[in-house]
């Protein structure tokens, strides 16, 4: 892949600060040994970046006394167009419209005397066949009638802590930090909730042994691939050494598998693939990768609690739409969808990899970061001299929107713990990935503020 060129973020860093309002028309810039010392980069680079903003006129130099701003009004605005590292959702140009039209069509065709009525509660009985055989290649065996067909994850998430805590008072373990909707669900739904620290290598196992034993955990709420925010995917032996634990004390997975689509380089395995018992739930999405307003998810439920919960989604939404689950139905299996996971992971790891670049080229030491070679989460924990909200404003005002943490802490942590941000990769071009620089060159000026 091709190196960041170092020049330019030379010039970014000098665009940003006169757009900050350091640096004025007719003033004279910082030292080349001074961009050196605060982007870690050669003096030599930064003699080069400037003499290249003077050959574009932007900059004019004196003999022995430095460079100089001469009018940046029109040349020098940094953001033309808002950048969205906070919405979760595919970029526009690779959702396959015209594809999805034409099976549209095709399913109305197909299904038209029984398209427009209602749904069965547990979905359109192809459909679900359909998602039998999928979910196979995945290491995920089940029979149809396991699998109910959900108005996206969000509504699978909410029926199961429907199911599961009408009738029990125990508890719900979240890994920390988690899915902020998850976390809203619980406390609407007035479950008592407490975590346990999701790491880049997983758990800690003696602390989620002493968890089980004693604090009445009903539920374990995970999602152990591509974590939402942090990008993070279990390994394999924390699968099944979790799975294991669940077991032995009668804990019930909740398994969000939202992006089980993107996959890894190597084979990674959903937590219901070592649930020997198949005991635990399993919930996949098909809104981050494909197309956000079809509101198509799926789930698979044991015995114990299929019942309730198609009771529950009758009560809901009687069913789910009969039109777009015949239609993903014919898309799946006419190979367009494959198809089209395969441009939609291809997209993402090259931002991805670009993104790693540009962190590796300008991150301070302070900086914790984790860019994932799979997935569309970038994860920060910010130095301590960084307001995090300070520092959102500040993006914001550049026509950069990001996502702060808080949201998807449990209470009870602390801003020791929240000061972090998601950037979500997924809606920004590709182009638009240089934007991260900004978002660093931000979170090293509050250093040199102090």
């Amino acid at each position: 892949m091709k190196k960041i060129n170092k020049t330019d973020l030379v010039k970014k860093y000098i665009f940003k600060e006169i757009k900050d309002g350091n640096i004025k028309k007719g003033n004279r810039l910082p030292s080349c040994r001074k961009i050196a010392s605060e982007l870690s980069i050669n003096k030599i680079t930064v003699n080069k970046a400037y003499n290249e903003l003077e050959r574009e006129h932007k900059l004019f130099s004196i003999p022995r006394g430095g460079f100089y701003l001469v009018d940046y009004e029109e040349d020098l605005k940094i953001v033309q167009k808002e950048v969205d590292f906070n919405t979760v959702k595919p970029d526009d140009k690779l959702i396959p419209y015209k594809e999805f039209t034409h099976v549209i069509n095709k399913a109305v065709d197909q299904y038209k005397n029984t398209l427009f009525g209602y749904g069965t509660k547990a979905g359109l009985s192809p459909f679900r066949d359909t998602l039998k055989s999928m979910f196979e290649k995945d290491g995920i065996y089940t029979t149809s009638k396991n699998i109910v067909v959900t108005h996206g994850a969000q509504q699978a998430i909410t029926l199961v802590l429907q199911a599961i805590f009408q009738n029990t008072k125990g508890n719900l373990l979240v890994e920390v930090p988690t899915y902020n909707l998850a976390l809203e669900f619980a406390k609407f739904l007035k479950i008592e909730t407490i975590g346990i620290e999701r790491r880049f290598n997983g758990y800690d196992f003696n602390e989620l042994e002493r968890i089980f034993k004693n604090e009445n955990v009903t539920a374990f709420y995970i999602i152990p691939r591509h974590h939402n925010p942090t990008g993070y995917t279990l390994s394999e032996n924390s699968k099944r050494k979790t799975c294991e634990l669940c077991n032995k004390y009668n804990v019930l997975i909740i398994e969000d598998d939202y992006l089980a689509d993107l996959g890894n380089e190597n084979r990674s395995m959903p937590i219901h693939y070592y649930d020997i018992n198949k005991s635990s739930i399993y919930i996949r999405s098909f809104s981050k990768t494909f197309m956000p307003g079809i509101r198509i998810g799926a789930a698979v439920f044991p015995e114990s609690i299929i019942k309730p919960v198609l009771n529950l989604k009758y009560l809901s939404d009687l069913s789910s739409s009969n039109l777009t689950q015949a239609a993903l139905d014919i898309f799946i299996k006419s190979g367009m969808y494959e198809k089209h996971i395969k441009k939609v992971k291809k997209s993402y790891e090259i931002k991805l990899a670009k993104a790693k670049e540009i962190f590796k080229a300008l991150s301070p030491e302070e900086l914790i970061w984790h860019v994932p070679k799979h997935g569309i989460f970038i994860w920060l924990q910010l130095p301590t001299y960084v307001n995090v909200m300070e520092l959102e404003k500040k993006l914001y005002n550049h026509g950069i929107l990001i996502k702060t943490a808080e949201e998807f802490f449990l209470k009870e942590y602390n801003t020791k713990h929240t000061n972090c941000l998601r950037l979500c990769i997924s809606s920004v071009s590709e182009k638009n990935i240089n934007s991260i620089a900004d978002v660093i060159l931000a979170i090293r000026s509050f250093k040199f503020s102090l």
